[in-house]
Parts: C-alpha cells; structure tokens; sequence
C-alpha cells in the first residue's frame, strides 16, 4: 500500500522530470541546423496604457515644439534696442548726404577734435539769422569712463560761421532733447524725439515766437 505522502513526492519528482526533458527539447529545436523555432518576437497589440504613453510623448514634443516657437516669437517681437542710432532722431541720416546738408567752409573748423564726421551732418532747419545743423558724435568719455554715444547740433550764421556747438547724450535724449539759443534768446532751435514734438511746444507756448518747422524741430524768431 502506497502511502499519502510518498504518492506525492513521487508525482512531484516526475512533474519535474517532464519539465526538464520538455525544456531539453525545445533547446533542440531552436538549435538544431536547418530548423526555425516556432516562437516568434511578436509586437504586442496596443494598448490603452501604451497608446496613453505614445501620446504623452507627441503633447510633449508638441509642448516643447511649441515652447520654442513661442521663444522664437518673443525673439522677434523684442523690440530693437535703437538709444544709441541717431537716425531715430535725425530721420536723414538714413539717406545719403544733399548738398544742403553740408557745413559751410567757414564753419568746418568747430569739428575739429569733435570726431564728427562732416559727410554725417544733416540740415535741421533754420531761424531768422541762423541755419542748424545735426550730426552724430562719437563715444564720450566722463571721468575716463564710456558714457554713452552723443548727438549734435551746429549753429551757423549768416556768414556760413560756427563758433560753437552743443552735444548730448543719446541714451537720454528723451528727457530734454537738444537746444540752441542765441546769447539775446531771441533765436533758438530745439531737436526733440518725434512723440516729443507736440509736448515740447506746447511747454514753449508762453515764450513768443516758437513754431514747429520740422516733424521733431522747433525753432524760435523773436526779432
């Protein structure tokens, strides 16, 4: 009589056995030559976690693909930083010199050891007696250190003479513009940003004889 428990261990012992010789056999036929196994790398079929994966990979490549077009944008939307050109101030600079923007022979020496170039100097306008010119300067130097780019203004005569001239800073030029008066005050010229223009003879509309002659020059004859 077979008992319980060595019943067990003997079905036990030959599950195993056919387990093993299973195995050898298959290791066989994937081996032998000439012969293909039957298992094949499938694909699995998509699933919803799968597919949720995919997805969340293209939103993100779209989120990013997006971000930097969005960057891109901001890029081109970001205004130029122009404090420094004078031709923000000076719209002829942007053409070449006329001959009426050129100083007069007289008046030539006031450039000396300003660094203006006279091909740069442009006709602003003109008062009773007297024609202003606009130029732009180079770098200046306070106290040894760059201050910044400057602008300006030329006074001549009636003789085609300058004996003097007066420059600002372009990075500040919003804040006052550039003004030239005759030592009596009863000619001036004043170059002003362009937004500037109506505000600044608005501010002069007390003192007789101011006018706007050009879209950002103002001029004063109070003779």
């Amino acid at each position: 009589m077979v008992r319980p428990q060595q019943f067990q261990t003997d079905r036990s012992n030959a599950l195993r056995q056919q387990l093993i010789e299973m195995s050898e056999a298959v290791k066989n036929r994937e081996h032998a030559p000439g012969q293909r196994s039957h298992f094949q790398h499938l694909r699995p079929q998509d699933s919803s976690a799968s597919t949720r994966k995919r997805l969340g990979l293209r939103i993100g490549a779209g989120a990013l693909a997006g971000g930097l077009v969005l960057g891109a944008l901001a890029l081109a939307l970001t205004p130029e930083d122009r404090s420094e050109d004078a031709s923000r101030i000076i719209g002829s600079l942007t053409r070449a010199q006329q001959e009426v923007d050129k100083l007069p022979a007289g008046a030539l020496p006031v450039l000396a050891n300003t660094g203006i170039d006279p091909t740069q100097t442009r006709l602003l306008g003109h008062s009773a007696t007297i024609r202003y010119y606009g130029a732009p300067a180079p770098e200046k130097t306070i106290n040894g250190a760059a201050a910044g780019k400057t602008i300006c203004m030329i006074p001549v005569d009636a003789r085609g003479e300058s004996k003097s001239l007066g420059c600002t800073l372009l990075k500040s030029f919003e804040s006052y513009g550039l003004k030239i008066e005759s030592p009596d005050r009863t000619e001036a010229g004043w170059l002003v940003v362009p937004a500037a223009a109506e505000s600044s003879l608005e501010s002069v509309k007390n003192e007789a004889g101011w006018s706007r002659q050009a879209p950002n020059f103002l001029v004063r004859n109070n003779n």
